[in-house]
């Protein structure tokens, strides 16, 4: 007999409750985002602690850094493309196409805003990384819940994160893109906890670990740069933690992992 991929899904109970709190968190975050006040963006982030540039590189550590995201999702994309990937479900899929999607064009457009740091160019940083969030929290919403959900979930947050960047450009206001990319981290955390699933093989604890830290190393970017004497700064290691966090979540396109492969061929097993 050949062997199967064992699924282990979730009670009917659970995945309703595991529901209703999606939409819950959904809909907080939007009434969150209602009830706060407008969020300008602060000058100071652009004041980044490395200013070094590397040979006609400009910021030269904070450009190079981008590269990583760049080979996770050329490769992330050519293993979709792959005949001999493993196997998900079709939102699943969709969602990886956007992160895999998405990172290439965080790398494009954080590579832009970095050369020069204004809130002209980092709009291009911010747009294709809502890309990559909602393929995220679409992907463990469909692993997790389903097909239907996770469609659903692709189809309302990818506009809805592009929509927040614009929302920034045209009024100044950052407040519904913190409040999606914060909240959708919770959410997922939330997931995890609620819809427990075994036969997931995607490390969502790895994602949010290298994200946290990620967020942790870019809020300490002048204290890095002066714990080490001026010779990498924390904004750096934010960009590489985060490409482990986007490589985490590709990770199992590598196996031959059989998640959702067709009935023929589990009847055939």
């Amino acid at each position: 007999m050949k062997a199967a991929a064992v699924s282990v899904s979730l009670s009917g109970q659970s995945r309703s409750r595991a529901a209703r709190l999606l939409l819950a968190a959904i809909a907080l975050i939007i009434v969150v985002w209602t009830l706060a006040p407008a969020m300008p963006q602060d000058q100071r982030y652009h004041e980044f602690a490395d200013r070094h540039a590397w040979g006609n590189i400009p910021h030269g550590a904070n450009v190079l850094s981008n590269l990583p995201f760049a080979l996770i999702g050329i490769v992330g994309v050519a293993r979709l493309l792959s005949r001999r990937r493993a196997h998900f479900k079709p939102a699943t899929i969709a969602g990886m196409w956007l992160v895999a999607l998405g990172i290439i064009g965080t790398a494009l457009g954080s590579t832009w805003y970095h050369l020069n740091p204004t809130d002209a160019t980092l709009v291009w940083d911010r747009l294709p990384m809502t890309i990559v969030f909602a393929g995220v929290l679409g992907a463990a919403i469909a692993q997790r819940l389903g097909n239907d959900f996770g469609y659903w979930t692709l189809a309302l947050l990818a506009p809805l994160g592009v929509f927040s960047v614009a929302h920034w450009a045209r009024t100044g206001d950052l407040s519904l893109y913190l409040a999606l990319q914060f909240g959708g981290i919770a959410t997922l955390a939330v997931l995890l906890v609620v819809a427990r699933d075994r036969s997931d093989p995607i490390p969502w604890l790895w994602v949010i670990v290298f994200y946290a830290a990620a967020k942790v190393a870019e809020a300490a970017d002048a204290a890095v740069w002066d714990a080490t004497g001026g010779l990498v700064a924390g904004h750096a290691i934010k960009h590489l933690l985060a490409a482990l966090a986007v490589a985490a979540v590709l990770w199992p396109l590598r196996s031959r992992y059989a998640g959702d492969a067709p009935r023929d061929a589990r009847r055939a097993s």
